[in-house]
């Protein structure tokens, strides 16, 4: 079984779900022995394993927005209304690190070290590593999914973020993001083992007037492996039609045109704009 996603398809998504939406350091010990398929091991440090998102959530409720930031997000949801589909980061196969804590679809896996705690998000498509009882680098390049260090607190792993590029958005009304976004996260698997608990704090003072907390969760898979991810390969021209894009970098570079009759299909690329 392969899943096939498109962003022409995560639109058609987004319009369905927005119809009926509201206005609106102590040292770690090593991992056991894996455990049978479909069964998280039972020690409470140990995250190891296939997880699937407990639901999927394409909307934060009530963020308190900045008046600024409050003027976009409104701009965005008068385009939809328009029947303008909502081009982000998400929907143009970014990576964005928050907007997969907090709208992660289908499976994440964990891979856990006494040194790194590893998560491999099956969809959207990418790979973090959070170094246990380490430090920020001096000077970061910001990235999609920013530096993580983590640190245990009992049997929840407290991780934080810095150095993001502010080049995603935070849901599918495209909450946006800044380079000052820093995230603290809080793991903590459930004394059965058989779900996650995940809270995202996240502080931006560039579009929020305070920091906020999002709940997410995990409960175990049944799967074995994750299943590829084609979120998006040589996009033709219909899927752009009607597309509004958040930023300029959303647009692609290249857009495939088919041929009509025994016409040859061409692919037009553009140079971005500054």
């Amino acid at each position: 079984m392969i899943r096939l996603r498109s962003s022409a398809a995560a639109a058609a998504l987004w319009l369905a779900l927005i119809a009926a939406a509201p206005a609106a350091a102590q040292p770690v010990q090593g991992p056991p022995a894996p455990a049978a398929p479909g069964r998280a091991p039972d020690e409470p440090r140990y995250l190891g394993g296939m997880w699937d998102s407990e639901r999927f959530f394409f909307q934060i409720e009530n963020p308190p927005l900045l008046p600024e930031a409050k003027a976009k997000v409104d701009g965005y949801r008068e385009a939809m209304r328009s029947g303008k589909i909502l081009s982000t980061a998400w929907t143009s196969c970014r990576p964005g690190g928050v907007s997969a804590m907090v709208m992660v679809m289908n499976s994440i896996m964990v891979l856990q070290s006494p040194t790194e705690v590893t998560l491999m998000v099956e969809e959207p498509r990418l790979v973090r590593h959070i170094r246990i009882n380490g430090k920020h680098p001096r000077r970061l390049t910001p990235s999609y999914l920013g530096d993580s260090v983590g640190h245990w607190e009992g049997d929840t792993l407290v991780v934080d973020t810095i150095g993001y590029n502010g080049d995603f958005e935070l849901d599918a009304f495209a909450l946006p993001t800044s380079r000052k976004l820093h995230t603290i996260e809080r793991i903590t698997k459930s004394a059965d083992g058989k779900r996650v608990d995940l809270q995202v704090t996240i502080d931006d003072p560039e579009n929020y007037s305070r920091p906020f907390t999002v709940a997410r969760g995990w409960k175990v898979s049944d799967q074995r492996h994750q299943f590829e991810y084609d979120c998006m390969e040589n996009p033709r021209e219909e899927e752009f039609a009607k597309a509004f894009f958040i930023k300029d970098i959303y647009r692609p570079t290249c857009i495939r045109y088919e041929g009509e009759g025994d016409a040859l299909s061409r692919i037009v690329c553009r140079t971005p704009e500054k």
